[in-house]
């Protein structure tokens, strides 16, 4: 077998050939960066393919035999047993016709089903540097359903600097838990003013970044938010922030770790 060419080498036109042909749908992917690391995971986790799809050639007519010479002489024996098994098939039923619209039906779902499977929820956020805006690292990850669901947010008050969560058609997306480090957020909170730090969140029919989870100087009990209960369905884009409650003046902020699960929709199988 060829050797395989270097990602990072590859033309976009290229990664989205080669995706295609594990099967992953890439029409909601972005950034470069998020076909790479998708292609990436599919060469690590997935065999590589060796066939393509082909529609399946309808069986063709049987052809009718030919009739033997023999039957084309009168015979009185001959007439007799025709008429019996005349009047015996004609007591016989009907075959039953295969229900076609159904088999189509079915086969779309499987296809659409293993499409999913192989679809993965990409997270990717930019780091930036305040307030030049510089770019000075990215967080990327790809998570196939059936997989466990962990993700970093870097802390920020500008929301451009929020991660872009892609959720695919046919997958589903579970947040459980959000938390903080307790060094971190100690130290954090040693800076003159330092309230805290917020989970929010944005989505296609809501841009508005809202709170779902605060942790607070003087209101907070614990370092960890469980039973967020967060379930977002593809085809869906949504934005993480962890959003720094004041004292980010000097530039030090904290990670904001959210954990769940991705699995497949049931519902867009059934």
């Amino acid at each position: 077998m060829p050797d395989l060419p270097d990602i990072s080498s590859m033309k976009l036109s290229e990664l989205k050939s080669e995706l295609k042909s594990y099967g992953i749908d890439s029409s909601t992917f972005a950034e470069k960066s998020e076909f790479t690391t998708a292609l990436q995971n599919a060469r690590s986790t997935m065999p590589r393919p060796t066939t393509t799809y082909r529609e399946v050639e309808q069986p063709k007519p049987e052809r009718e035999e030919k009739k033997s010479s023999s039957s084309k002489k009168p015979s009185s024996s001959s007439s007799q047993r025709s008429s019996g098994n005349s009047s015996s098939s004609s007591r016989r039923p009907a075959p039953t016709p295969a229900p076609a619209a159904a088999t189509a039906s079915t086969n779309h779902v499987n296809i659409k089903k293993i499409t999913a499977m192989r679809s993965p929820v990409t997270a990717f956020q930019q780091i930036k540097e305040h307030p030049s805006q510089n770019i000075i690292g990215e967080r990327n990850s790809s998570f196939l359903p059936g997989s466990p669901f962990s993700f970093s947010l870097h802390g920020s008050v500008q929301e451009s600097d929020s991660a872009i969560i892609r959720i695919p058609d046919g997958v589903c997306l579970k947040i459980n838990c959000a938390s903080v480090s307790r060094k971190e957020m100690d130290e954090y909170l040693k800076q003159k003013g330092s309230i805290g730090v917020s989970l929010r969140l944005s989505s296609e029919e809501n841009p508005e970044m809202l709170p779902i989870w605060t942790f607070a100087r003087d209101r907070s009990s614990g370092y960890t938010m469980s039973g967020l209960g967060l379930r977002v369905c593809g085809p869906r884009t949504v934005r993480l922030l962890a959003f720094m409650e004041m004292g980010y003046r000097s530039g030090q902020s904290v990670d904001v770790h959210v954990f769940g699960s991705v699995s497949l929709n049931k519902d867009a199988f059934d």
